[in-house]
């Protein structure tokens, strides 16, 4: 064969590869499109009865309807608690479909974080108390205000928070340290909580989403896998980091970086 024609055929080989690798980059494009879409309509879809739900219960709870006994309180308390986990699991699917799409917006603001820890400590104060557990900061009074999303941060701050919660057994302590880190540009949180801890041979999968410990121990609290993946990319947008430490009966301590006001 003349080497011209070899040149062809080689040529001609290139570009099939190359169609072919154009092709499949656009099918992969147009499913992961099409996966957002669906995600976007579900948790639309979703959010209006699960608003629904926990409105009526809420005026159930507040006797609208007549006085309840202690059953019909308790089942009603069930009822919105776990309307509150499919709310929030709503929400971190939008958040996380968004960051896939590129659409989530940040407003980057000065940010104390004590003020931004109150906020984020309300919505488990009731949870906390009924398991004995205690809340401590360590933060300085000199501490740079963060240059961050405020929003942002409190649900950062609220993951990690009711994630140590719910890994703390009764009576157990959950501690958040703040400090300048050494480059001060940019300012150290630490979530630190006494439980269970997470086995050596899954730590590697914990930022994974959906990821659930095997262990029954771990099983047996409520979860879906998505506060820890999404904590940590809404860190990352910022210009953080977010990573943990633990050992297995001693504890967890989840760490994160964000940029401090200049």
């Amino acid at each position: 064969m003349p080497a011209t024609d070899g040149m062809r055929v080689l040529a001609d080989a290139l570009a099939l590869e190359q169609q072919a690798r154009q092709d499949a980059e656009a099918a992969l494009a147009e499913a992961q499109r099409a996966r957002q879409q669906f995600v976007s309509l579900v948790t639309h879809e979703l959010r209006v009865p699960m608003t629904s739900i926990k409105g009526y219960t809420d005026l159930l709870l507040k006797g609208i309807m007549g006085p309840l006994n202690e059953a019909q309180t308790n089942f009603l308390q069930t009822v919105r608690a776990n309307v509150e986990r499919m709310a929030r699991m709503v929400a971190d699917l939008g958040d996380i479909n968004k960051l896939d799409g590129q659409t989530l917006t940040f407003t980057l603001t000065a940010v104390a974080l004590d003020a931004a820890l109150d906020v984020a400590l309300r919505p488990l104060e009731n949870a906390i108390v009924q398991k004995g557990q205690t809340v401590t900061r360590v933060i300085p009074e000199a501490l740079p205000v963060l240059w961050c999303d405020h929003d942002r941060l409190v649900q950062v701050l609220g993951n990690l928070l009711n994630n140590a919660h719910l890994y703390t057994p009764e009576g157990g302590t959950l501690t958040v340290i703040a400090e300048r880190a050494p480059d001060v540009s940019t300012v150290r949180v630490a979530v630190c909580d006494n439980g269970i801890g997470i086995l050596p041979e899954e730590q590697h999968r914990v930022f994974e989403m959906f990821f659930r410990a095997s262990d029954e121990e771990t099983r047996q609290s409520p979860g879906n896998g998505l506060a820890l993946h999404l904590s940590k990319r809404l860190v990352e947008q910022q210009g953080g980091q977010l990573w943990f430490e633990s050992e297995r009966g001693v504890g967890s301590t989840f760490i994160f970086q964000l940029p401090a006001q200049q």
